[in-house]
């Protein structure tokens, strides 16, 4: 039979692991709030910023898309000139400095962006 004070250090223990699995819950409903919190502040700019740029967008859509595909080439033609001059030809732009199967891929993007529009 144990002691009175053995039953009291049990007791004691025993409420010290209830009150640590409190805490413990209270943390994770209080990071659940501010996740929470957080993703549905994010999702609200996202749908007052799509709003807004649909409202006071310059230009229609094809404008838009024309530009994008120039855009495209020209930093494609960037991003070539650069990587000539790390690797340090003297030529300045080479096209075999970018792998003949992304520059097909850039100016597949950049003709659907211009062929989208007209469609």
């Amino acid at each position: 039979m144990a002691s009175w004070r053995e039953r009291l250090l049990e007791q004691a223990e025993a409420a010290r692991r209830r009150a640590a699995e409190a805490d413990i819950e209270q943390l994770k409903r209080e990071d659940e709030a501010e996740s929470s919190g957080f993703f549905g502040g994010f999702a609200l700019g996202l749908v007052v910023g799509a709003i807004l740029a649909l409202v006071f967008a310059p230009m229609r859509g094809e404008q838009t898309r024309e530009m994008v595909a120039e855009r495209a080439v020209q930093l494609k033609d960037k991003a070539t000139d650069l990587v000539a001059q790390v690797r340090g030809d003297d030529e300045g732009a080479a096209s075999d400095d970018v792998s003949p199967a992304i520059e097909r891929e850039i100016d597949d993007a950049a003709d659907r962006a211009r062929t989208s529009g007209a469609v």
